[in-house]
């Protein structure tokens, strides 16, 4: 039975209002960018909004990736084109912070459905709600760990691979 929900419920709508916000601002860009060429500027200082834009726009496609996460005792759970996936806690490697919107990300040590991470956004509202947000990842991360130590200790020194 699946004890809690890390993600937002909300990730669709998410999803719709930074899509509309990034081409707002595409579309407010590009005439300052004419705007600024026709009157004079140089072309290397015309294009600096542009540029400014194009660095805010690297962590788009992290936004595009992001998955429902949800676990219980044992497994986290997310969604990939409309079937749920299990990956038992054993498999994941960590789990970390990945933007400063709250994004996180759980880095797996096999592939998952061809993913070697599943990102997930615990709320909408991240920076403002960043401490109760954190207590749930901090749960989870917690569950992961008392999962592990319940496992018997494996060899992987008699590997020869493992020297490496």
């Amino acid at each position: 039975m699946r004890t809690t929900i890390v993600s937002t419920n909300k990730l669709k709508n998410y999803r719709i209002i930074v899509f509309f916000i990034d081409g707002i601002f595409l579309i407010s860009i590009i005439p300052l960018v004419f705007y600024m060429y026709a009157t004079g500027e140089h072309i290397i200082s015309s294009t600096i909004p542009f540029i400014i834009y194009l660095q805010f726009h690297i962590y788009y496609g992290l936004f595009l990736k992001l998955n429902n996460v949800s676990y219980d005792d044992g497994s986290i759970y997310y969604n990939k084109n409309g079937y749920e996936v299990q990956v038992p806690f054993k498999d994941i490697a960590s789990v970390e912070i990945r933007s400063l919107t709250g994004i996180y990300g759980i880095k797996l040590f096999n592939l998952s459905q061809g993913n070697k991470e599943i990102l997930f956004k615990t709320s909408l509202w991240y920076p403002f709600n960043f401490k109760k947000q954190d207590e749930k990842v901090n749960e989870l991360r917690d569950k992961i760990d008392r999962y592990k130590r319940t496992l018997p200790e494996e060899n992987f020194a008699a590997l020869p691979s493992y020297n490496l």
